[in-house]
């Protein structure tokens, strides 16, 4: 990662390697001068929660109030403050700092990415649930009706043409009389079959999707039915899985302002 796409904003904290401080010749130039500390630590704050992380203005103005030294102490201690600090770019740059920003930056990063891992395998885990609960619903509540083949009433287009009429019932008669819940040039359900269907998959427009597959389904002959069953259930799985998509990402977006200070 580059120092110009180091940004660390959000975290509120700066990692502190006590022992390479405590043994760094700054520090020890500290015991002569404590003041010096103070001043440092806050160039090293600044420069945690500037962008890029770990740099400065280099402007004498700006950096005495990051230093939160008066003009005249500024003057008089600038040379020592900044030993260490690299000039370039019209900023000043502090090494240790960057470095620590940058792997605090490469972690929040490969959290980001677990997170959004953790997210899709939960997304994926409940579209399949969902998936073997809408199978189990279309094979309990589909398969088990009856299927009466019945001759097709005559006229233009259905001489000798046979109708498959799934139906719960036992009564011949009443399956040969039964009027349609809907009726399609291929596709005839009666109002059971249908609101079956309905249930079997909440997320999808039953009635718009057997409109849009009843001439494919005239293709697939007698096997109509099982074709469009399994048609339907797709659409369910792609539909659920759109959901469950756009609840993660509302989700995603609602932690974001939640954990302003995600962990490294």
């Amino acid at each position: 990662m580059s120092d110009e796409a180091t940004d660390v904003r959000c975290l509120p904290y700066m990692p502190l390697q006590i022992e390479r401080l405590r043994k760094s010749k700054a520090w020890l130039r500290c015991k002569r001068k404590p003041e010096l500390a103070f001043y440092m630590m806050n160039l090293w704050m600044r420069a945690w929660h500037e962008v890029p992380a770990g740099s400065i203005e280099d402007d004498d103005d700006v950096l005495a109030d990051a230093a939160m030294a008066s003009p005249h102490e500024w003057e008089t201690l600038k040379e020592e403050i900044l030993h260490g600090w690299e000039r370039r770019d019209g900023r000043i740059w502090h090494s240790a700092v960057t470095g620590i920003a940058t792997e605090g930056a490469a972690k929040l990063k490969k959290n980001k990415n677990r997170t959004s891992a953790a997210r899709q395998a939960l997304a994926d885990g409940r579209s399949a649930s969902v998936t073997e609960s809408v199978t189990d619903t279309v094979t309990s509540s589909v398969t088990e009706p009856a299927t009466k083949t019945v001759a097709g009433p005559e006229g233009k287009g259905r001489e000798g043409k046979r109708i498959e009429i799934i139906s719960s019932s036992n009564d011949d008669d009443a399956a040969n009389t039964a009027e349609y819940a809907f009726e399609a040039k291929t596709i005839r359900l009666l109002a059971k079959d249908l609101a079956n269907w309905k249930k079997a998959f909440p997320h999808i427009s039953v009635e718009a999707e057997l409109w849009a597959l009843d001439e494919w389904a005239g293709e697939k002959g007698s096997r109509w039915f099982t074709a469009v069953s399994g048609a339907l259930a797709k659409k369910e799985r792609d539909a659920v899985e759109r959901i469950n998509a756009a609840q993660a990402a509302r989700a995603m977006g609602g932690e974001a302002r939640r954990r302003s200070d995600p962990r490294i």
